[in-house]
């Protein structure tokens, strides 16, 4: 019995060191070799396929599995994304919006403008979709304000991640509370206020350290935003501020309405929602508004060559994110996530910090925020008793420990890589210290709570 219990304890070891090697490799090979991502991504995930005993084949079955799931919907909405933000670009809306934000805002107060507009924009939207959607609005923004893109653009990231993690009716949070059997209500009043405090540790970072990070991509953006070069003159232009926010905003709240409706009920008008809710329809009526920024100057020749740019700009990044979801399939299967859980009963005894501990070793060895929520929730949750933490509480600490870090295994990363010209070893001090941050700043608010009584 004691033999059996050390092979497979010295069989965790070496899977977790085969993933580790795997992911120093990876950054090697694209940091220090030139080696492109979306080679990178594929090589490492089937070397570390056969490293951890899956077999040459099934290896490879599984990085078209992860490569297809991935891009299953998110490919063609990447797309849609892409065509709002490029006409927005074209026609000036993009600049119409930053205006409006810097008025309201002040340059000064941007990064927590950009925080809240991600906090509001992902509890309907993926992340990944969001982030593309805000891309040209965040490019002007950080052009018009002399701010760096990182600086201003992992700003608006915290926002997103921070209800992705936390907020139902997102994914991941709504999986949450469904295994613990935790109030709905209970947990969205909690988690409101764990969210922000995970937000400011992002922002702190983000205003401190990420904004004084240049890039080269930084010059070619105020060089796009420095005249009006080929676009439209202003008297030409869309029109009101409001309009430039319609392709943005319809699509979100379509989006939202859909996830509040009951999938069981029938009905004309539940039909009606859930169609144009579905986020393909969503951004499609979102192209359509978007094209309104046209005013008199719109053609279908126009439009052809949006979609054409759009889909160019667009197919690098869904390759990439469909290479990062292809490793983290490979990665999910290996078994390293199942070693893991049968040791979790064991060290259950660390008590109240253990839901966060968990969730922070699958967020870091499986790069998916969701599957870590998920699959720690699935181990914890027969615990609770014994940890002596309320279902709410402990939604709120897998929420916060699913930050804690997002690195080269995480489709994020790499969408940011290719959006902003970012290399990777700049985005592991910036984007993987930040959602540190993240995690430690929800950790803070959760223990605030248990010190006023809250379990």
């Amino acid at each position: 019995m004691h033999h059996s219990s050390l092979n497979a304890s010295n069989q965790t070891f070496i899977q977790l060191l085969i993933l580790l090697l795997c992911v120093v490799l990876l950054l090697l090979s694209i940091s220090r070799w030139n080696v492109h991502p979306f080679l990178a991504l594929l090589a490492v995930g089937l070397l570390f396929g056969i490293g951890s005993g899956l077999g040459a084949v099934n290896s490879v079955d599984l990085l078209m599995e992860g490569f297809a799931k991935t891009l299953k919907w998110i490919g063609v909405i990447m797309i849609l994304g892409a065509m709002i933000g490029e006409i927005a670009n074209e026609t000036g809306g993009a600049e119409q919006i930053a205006r409006s934000t810097l008025k309201l805002s002040g340059e000064k107060r941007l990064p927590f403008a950009m925080g809240l507009t991600g906090y509001v924009i992902s509890i309907p939207v993926f992340v990944d979709v969001a982030y593309i959607m805000m891309q040209t609005v965040t490019e002007a923004l950080a052009a018009k304000s002399k701010q760096n893109i990182l600086g201003v653009g992992l700003s608006l990231a915290t926002g997103l991640t921070a209800t992705h993690a936390l907020m139902p009716p997102t994914p991941g949070p709504l999986a949450v509370a469904g295994i613990l059997d935790g109030q709905l209500g209970r947990i969205i009043l909690i988690n409101t206020f764990v969210a922000f405090s995970a937000m400011a540790g992002g922002l702190a970072w983000a205003m401190f350290y990420c904004r004084n990070v240049e890039l080269p991509y930084d010059s070619e953006i105020r060089k796009k935003y420095a005249g009006t070069g080929s676009r439209e003159t202003e008297d030409e232009r869309s029109g009101p501020t409001w309009l430039a926010l319609l392709p943005i905003f319809v699509p979100l709240v379509l989006i939202a309405i859909n996830s509040f409706v009951n999938k069981d009920q029938s009905g004309t008008w539940i039909v009606c929602v859930r169609f144009l809710g579905t986020p393909l329809v969503a951004l499609s009526i979102g192209v359509l508004l978007a094209m309104l920024q046209y005013g008199r100057n719109f053609s279908m020749t126009k439009i052809s060559n949006v979609a054409e740019r759009s889909i160019e700009k667009a197919a690098l990044v869904i390759m990439i994110t469909g290479a990062g979801g292809a490793f983290g399939h490979v990665i999910k299967n290996s078994g390293v996530t199942e070693t893991i859980s049968v040791y979790a009963s064991d060290i259950g005894a660390v008590g109240f910090l253990f839901p966060f501990v968990l969730a922070s070793i699958f967020t870091t060895t499986t790069g998916s925020l969701t599957v870590s929520m998920i699959t720690t929730a699935s181990i914890v949750g027969p615990l609770m008793p014994s940890l002596g933490i309320s279902a709410e509480m402990t939604a709120a600490l897998i929420g916060s420990g699913s930050f804690c870090v997002f690195h080269v295994n995480s489709s994020f990363f790499w969408l940011l890589n290719r959006l902003h010209s970012a290399p990777p070893a700049i985005l592991l001090k910036t984007f993987t210290v930040q959602s540190l941050c993240m995690g430690l700043g929800g950790l803070a608010a959760v223990l605030v709570l248990k010190l006023c009584g809250l379990k």
